[in-house]
């Protein structure tokens, strides 16, 4: 095992290079004192990333990309401690993972509303944030509460500035995206990162192994932290619901809908918030969004197709507005129409955190198509086929 000086600093994190793919995996080897990920398929998306900031990311210098080549680095340190406890528990691989219920559509369509108040229901499983990103041991939920891994993501989100909680809702012990599971497969979508390059590969990529590995996480963290009834939530899974469904064959998709102009718009101010520290002025703004409008909506075409050839029984409709107005009933209709039973511990929870996250109550987040260049009518007529389908839920 590395020492803490180790752990601290590594030659691979330096601030004036990208490393290749092979200096991170064994500066990971070599920092865990372990050496099998599980299968090496995910080295390719590696390296697709790795090449995409080596080119249109060399923006992304200094700290910042130290930063990013931590999270790489600890990624797959995660991803070989997640082996290790495995061949430790082998149960733990033949251990059901139901549904997963997945809330998804486009981003900013109520997808965090969505996936947090369903996270209130007892009957489901929520993945958190500080366990993914740390996910070995997996939580124990006698203690969880006390978790020190917990505690720290209480510590960060009660100092996370009023601007974003405008724009995004914090909440400790919701569901999140699983960046840092995908990640441990270096298959996430890396929307806050300029590389269209790997974004583009990834569009098209083979998610079968990301999500086996994901089914594989999950069982580890089920395992001392039941339900088994997963509630996940995150816009990309709209690229790959076939290989989702290959994976989970249960899986039942809650699509968000509102009005593309008005999401898309919200989403590109959200996105530049969040790029590394100069990163937008030298990419520029308009290109950045460019960039994301174009990968978002031929994920939108991609989600109609796949929901073509997948069937119904899959899909669950929630209306971002419908949420708005009556949160209980639009529960009580998804509910049922996923064949959950509406409990009154869970309708007592819905409603203490309408009270607490009503529209506005963290402020207001203003953005306009107009920023970045695009007109109200591009976006209609570039997603009219869309709405045409499913307008009435926008």
């Amino acid at each position: 095992m590395a020492s803490a000086a180790q752990q601290v600093e590594h030659p691979v994190l330096s601030p004036e290079r990208w490393p290749g793919s092979g200096e991170l995996i064994d500066a990971a080897r070599q920092r865990t004192g372990l050496a099998d990920f599980g299968g090496m398929e995910f080295v390719e998306g590696l390296d697709q990333i790795l090449a995409s900031l080596s080119g249109e990311g060399a923006s992304v210098a200094g700290a910042a990309r130290t930063g990013v080549l931590s999270m790489m680095l600890r990624r797959l340190e995660n991803r070989l401690r997640v082996e290790d406890w495995h061949k430790a528990n082998p149960a733990a691989s033949e251990a059901e993972v139901r549904g997963p219920i997945m809330v998804t559509g486009l981003p900013r369509t109520g997808t965090t509303a969505t996936g947090n108040v369903l996270s209130l229901d007892p009957q489901l499983r929520p993945l958190r944030a500080w366990e993914q990103a740390n996910p070995v041991p997996p939580p124990l939920l006698a203690t969880e509460d006390d978790d020190p891994r917990r505690q720290a993501a209480i510590a960060r989100n009660a100092a996370i500035d009023p601007q974003q909680m405008a724009m995004h809702l914090f909440d400790t012990d919701a569901t999140e995206e699983d960046h840092d599971v995908l990640g441990m497969a270096f298959a996430p979508q890396s929307n806050i990162l300029p590389v269209p390059a790997y974004r583009t590969w990834w569009r098209g990529a083979d998610m079968l192994p990301a999500y086996a590995f994901h089914k594989r996480t999950l069982q580890l963290l089920q395992s001392s932290r039941p339900p088994n009834l997963w509630i996940l939530k995150a816009p990309h899974y709209k690229f790959h619901m076939e290989d989702i469904v290959a994976v989970y064959p249960d899986a039942r998709f809650v699509f968000t809908h509102r009005h593309p102009v008005k999401a898309l718009s919200s989403y590109f101010s959200f996105v530049v918030h969040h790029y590394p520290p100069g990163v937008v002025e030298q990419v520029g703004h308009e290109k950045i969004a460019r960039d994301i409008y174009r990968h978002l909506l031929a994920g939108m075409k991609t989600a109609v197709a796949a929901r073509e050839r997948l069937g119904e029984a899959h899909y669950v409709d929630v209306s971002q507005k419908e949420l708005g107005v009556d949160a209980l009933g639009t529960l009580r209709r998804v509910h049922a129409e996923l064949d959950l039973p509406f409990g009154a511990e869970f309708e007592a929870r819905v409603r203490e955190w309408h009270e607490r996250n009503h529209s506005g109550a963290h402020g207001e987040h203003r953005h306009a198509p107009q920023d970045v260049g695009f007109s109200d009518e591009r976006i209609a007529a570039d997603f009219a086929f869309y709405t045409e389908r499913f307008g009435h839920l926008c």
